[in-house]
């Protein structure tokens, strides 16, 4: 099977004090083969591979999350005509946006890791044991991190934990059912643990690198798509335990704190970003994504939902300016117009709200005893934003939930969240809430295409990607997901 990329680019990890960031050290298309392990050097390569594979990512991180959600809109000049179509539920196989190659490159090399770093420890006396368990820890850390993404985005998807070394091999692997690549997720995170580490050396890769309060971040997100409720409370209280990551203030006196997550970057309440830096030629889409003549806006629904509290600090200036365009990713100062110079914002996966926001949800799903220990947690969030208001969260399961899921949208606006937090509610107890998942999807929509995106969400099969034509044509073992195979 050929998972719709050729190897083999490799990049150096380089930890110099004076650089600290992923420098490009080999040529394109270089094979990685048996007898490249020979270092320490070697394997710190592929693992930062890896991590750039994830800088890679983001587009995919942000359109998987939250196109089909009803936070974002798209405006612009340029028609991205696969966007359009795949924000009204109108997709083919053939969009260029239902790729998961990326992903698939980065579990490649993580694969690689897992397989040959433990031999470099006889070949390299400087690589030590505690050292390459470090490594093995990033390595499973990473590829769970990737499976999540594509089990949330594509159900059934092939299950690969061996490296793909040669381009010209016939390598073909049947999807795996989403409960397979769930439990092999959960077997990779709780697998990182033990080896893994509490801080690194510097601030960024702290933020950057996998960590043990990453780590946990992946678990409690994963047992809330297993109904493990308890185990997803652990991991949060390991987290707000720690002592390492924390909320950080809203206000600073008259300042806008909330949005130096963004702004700054790498704050206190970072627990796992995708690092940029301009200074290193690292730079991100995310201003071609949100500015200029193509971009995201904020939906009419995500406006009504900041109108319901003026206190709110994340409304207008912050997460959105005054033309609708995302301002958490444009702009330099809060409420002040003033723009980013370089498109080199982190791109964060975790952070601390994420933990807070998760366990709350945690406990909802543990029944009515448990409600006012999740409403103190909502209510902490919306604390930090400065709203004063109580929180009007009813007395029901559902109830709960929607203001929950209202307080994730607007915490998390434009951070590829909102689809992925809608379809994990709606599938509980075999779909029990997919007329909510079909309600919330048509107030970010149209009306004149709401009858026939509600008629494709009746169909479970519609809620997840196509398999692409180009990986249908590299593994003929591959299956499309029925709801797809009649088209294109």
């Amino acid at each position: 099977m050929k998972i719709g990329y050729s190897l083999i680019v490799i990049w150096m990890l380089f930890m110099s004090s004076s650089c600290q960031k992923w420098l490009e050290l080999k040529p394109e298309n270089q094979q990685v083969t048996d007898d490249y392990w020979a270092n320490k050097e070697e394997a710190e390569a592929v693992l930062g591979a890896a991590y750039v594979g994830l800088q890679k990512s983001i587009k995919d991180m942000l359109v998987f999350g939250d196109a089909r959600g009803n936070m974002l809109s798209v405006a612009g000049m340029v028609v991205d005509v696969d966007l359009i179509r795949l924000k009204g539920f109108s997709i083919l196989p053939s969009n260029n946006l239902v790729k998961w190659s990326n992903f698939y490159q980065i579990i490649n090399y993580a694969n690689m890791v897992l397989k040959y770093a433990p031999d470099v420890v006889e070949r390299d006396p400087s690589f030590n044991h505690a050292v390459m368990q470090s490594y093995l820890a990033e390595a499973y850390f990473l590829r769970a991190l990737s499976y999540f993404y594509i089990v949330r985005t594509f159900g059934e998807a092939p299950l690969i934990l061996e490296p793909y070394m040669n381009d010209h091999e016939a390598y073909e692997v049947a999807k795996s059912s989403k409960e397979q690549i769930l439990l092999q997720i959960v077997h990779d995170l709780t697998a990182a643990l033990p080896n893994s580490k509490e801080i690194w050396p510097t601030v960024w890769e702290t933020k950057g690198r996998a960590t043990k309060w990453a780590i946990h971040a992946a678990l409690a997100d994963v047992y809330l798509w297993m109904g493990e409720y308890d185990k997803a409370i652990i991991s949060c209280n390991a987290i707000m335990e720690s002592g390492r990551v924390g909320l950080i203030q809203g206000r600073v006196n008259t300042t806008n704190n909330w949005f130096t997550i963004f702004s700054t970057g790498n704050t206190n309440e970072g627990i796992f970003e995708i690092q940029f830096d301009n200074s290193k030629a690292q730079n991100n889409e995310l201003m071609n994504m949100f500015g200029a003549s193509y971009n995201w806006i904020i939906s009419n629904h995500a406006l009504s939902l900041f109108a319901e509290d003026s206190e709110d600090i994340r409304a207008q200036g912050a997460s959105y300016a005054t033309d609708l365009k995302i301002w958490k990713y444009l702009g330099a100062e809060a409420n002040t117009g003033v723009a980013r110079s370089f498109s080199d914002q982190n791109w964060i996966v975790y952070r601390m709200a994420d933990i807070y926001l998760m366990k709350a949800e945690a406990l909802i799903m543990k029944g009515e005893s448990s409600y006012p220990a999740a409403i103190e947690l909502i209510t902490a969030i919306r604390s930090r934003a400065t709203i004063s208001r109580p929180l009007d969260a009813g007395t029901t399961e559902l109830q709960l939930l929607d203001a929950l899921l209202k307080e994730k949208a607007k915490e998390f606006l434009a951070e590829g969240k909102s689809w992925f937090d809608l379809l994990r509610m709606a599938q509980r107890d075999g779909y029990k809430y997919k007329e909510y998942l079909i309600t919330q999807v048509l107030a970010g929509s149209s009306g004149a295409s709401a009858p026939v995106i509600r008629a494709q969400l009746m169909n479970e099969n519609a809620h997840y990607l196509p398999i692409h034509i180009d990986e249908l044509r590299y593994n003929s073992l591959l299956v499309q997901n029925p709801y797809y195979e009649h088209l294109n």
